[in-house]
């Protein structure tokens, strides 16, 4: 079972005299930590990218393959990791507010 994210980045291309930024929007899974039994081996967390959408100025264009295939990297997999923990922990957090809420509504 995996939870789906999504999450904004930005791609800078730096070349002599000229930088290109462009916004990426990426949506990606990350499969859940299960821990080892007696036939299986432990499986951390996984990041799947599901699509890569890129945007300049706004406007959305194509990334050639093999550049979309250098974004795909276990480092930028890891960033993803740890947005996804990000976005776990502020749903917690809102969670636990809505929670109280009701609670004071209730004892009213």
């Amino acid at each position: 079972m995996s939870t789906k994210y999504f999450a904004k980045n930005a791609l800078l291309i730096e070349t002599t005299g000229m930088t290109i930024e462009l916004d990426l929007a990426i949506e990606f899974s990350v499969s859940r930590w299960r821990a080892a039994t007696l036939t299986q081996p432990e499986e951390p967390r996984n990041v799947e990218i599901e699509r890569i959408r890129t945007f300049i100025c706004g406007v959305q264009t194509d990334l050639p393959s093999w550049l979309e295939n250098m974004i795909d990297n276990d480092e930028f997999k890891a960033r993803l990791l740890e947005e996804a923990s990000e976005q776990d922990a502020i749903a917690a957090d809102d969670e636990a507010h809505a929670r109280m809420e009701r609670q004071r509504e209730d004892a009213l």
